[in-house]
């Protein structure tokens, strides 16, 4: 029964790396550009740059003829689990690395009225990895995620200060997770071998407006829908020897968030700009996993269910930035980001706890051309961790998780 119940543990894990990321609270990914980097990531209502296809589509109607804008976010982050063993306190290192979640974008203005974009970005992401025997290698030893939303939005100036915006989104995300499976067998390395691995494309829509509502007061809202992904892709179970003694197809459904984003820019000055702004996640859709298993892993585990009961959730977001002359501009932000997944259903798969973000950014610009270069300071609050051996989840704390993110971008006016 207890080697039943690790392997029902198995299957939630399978569709869970579909809806985590080590670097926004639950698995959202909020880094669209340098220059919104450097800003606490808030510019819904303040149309600079292409990359505000990111955040508010409606935006791109304050931008002038063609634009392109491509850059990247480096990020690279660390985390300390502590577990209690009968001999006391183990301190457990996940490895880090660098992970590069890349942007680009296009704006071009049709005439006075329309405007259309595509932005291709990334939403999600996901990458840790532990000591293959730690203690909690039953719960996650490696895992990674990748994913790339391709966005083409249209936007419609209804009024000579109000845009409307609509777009399509096509998300495509690929996971793969390695973990520990209790063999029971006496003189013999007592773990198996998993290895999870799936893919996914999903479609939904996004909306957005932009108010400009005096020459120094501007407003954005904008709305993302939720996604279904039907997750299909393979597993595998290798014995210690290193054989494979199990195999097959695994099918789920994972419903990510509709997110909701508001935003306020004021001029304060010819120099000074300050945005402000608050995002929304529903991450009550996330109620539940599910996924299927042909054959039967192990031939016990067909099928399972397992409960997490995500709450919704806020993220504020505040940025300053002040222009030393037509070339160099100075920026910062802070941000506090709320975690959506309660104390019953934390694992060790994400270090998930509230986050403040610390950023400041520089940004050059020469006739049509522009360089954007941010920098974030992410800090996760320390968190316990009750034990739940269903889960694979042993009693133990978050602490020291952190994240430093480098984003780089450029742009030109065509």
């Amino acid at each position: 029964m207890k080697q039943m119940k690790y392997l029902a543990g198995t299957v939630s894990v399978a569709a869970l790396l579909a809806a985590q990321t080590v670097f926004g609270a639950g698995f959202g990914i909020y880094e669209g550009s340098a220059r919104g980097n450097a800003m606490g990531t808030e510019v819904t209502a303040d149309p600079a740059s292409p990359s505000v296809l990111y955040n508010n589509p409606a935006a791109i109607t304050e931008l002038e003829g063609t634009q392109v804008e491509v850059g990247a976010t480096f990020i690279r982050p660390a985390q300390t689990v502590t577990t209690m063993t009968p001999a006391g306190e183990v301190k457990n290192y996940a490895d880090s690395r660098w992970w590069t979640p890349p942007n680009a974008y296009v704006t071009h203005q049709f005439n006075d009225k329309i405007w259309t974009g595509l932005g291709v970005f990334s939403r999600y992401g996901l990458g840790i990895e532990f000591e293959d025997n730690w203690l909690g290698r039953y719960n996650c030893q490696e895992a990674t995620i990748q994913s790339i939303d391709i966005n083409p939005s249209v936007a419609f100036k209804v009024l000579d200060n109000l845009s409307l915006a609509a777009g399509l989104r096509a998300e495509w995300f690929e996971f793969e997770l390695f973990r520990a499976l209790p063999t029971g067998a006496p003189f013999v390395d007592p773990d198996l071998q998993l290895r999870i691995k799936g893919d996914s494309w999903g479609l939904g829509y996004n909306l957005g407006a932009f108010f400009k509502a005096t020459e120094w007061l501007s407003l954005g809202v904008a709305f993302e829908s939720e996604v279904d992904q039907d997750v299909e892709g393979d597993y595998s179970v290798k014995h210690p020897a290193g054989n494979i003694i199990n195999n097959g197809d695994g099918k789920g459904d994972v419903t990510t968030p509709a997110i909701i984003r508001l935003g306020a820019s004021i001029k304060a000055t010819d120099k000074l700009t300050l945005n402000a702004g608050v995002v929304y996640t529903m991450w009550s859709s996330y109620d539940q996993l599910a996924i299927e298993f042909d054959p039967a892993l192990l031939g016990m585990v067909p099928a399972s269910v397992t409960e997490k009961d995500w709450d919704d959730v806020f993220r504020y977001q505040f940025g300053v930035e002040y222009a030393l002359d037509e070339t160099w501009a100075l920026r910062a932000g802070y941000i506090f980001d709320e975690t959506p997944d309660p104390d019953a259903h934390v694992d060790y798969i994400v270090p998930a706890n509230d986050r403040h973000l610390f950023s400041v950014g520089v940004g050059y610009k020469k006739d049509n051309f522009f360089c954007d270069l941010g920098y974030t300071y992410l800090m996760i609050r320390d968190r316990d961790v009750a034990e739940r051996q269903a889960d694979g989840v042993v009693e133990g704390k978050f602490k020291d998780g952190d994240a430093h993110m480098v984003g780089v971008s450029v742009g030109y006016k065509l």
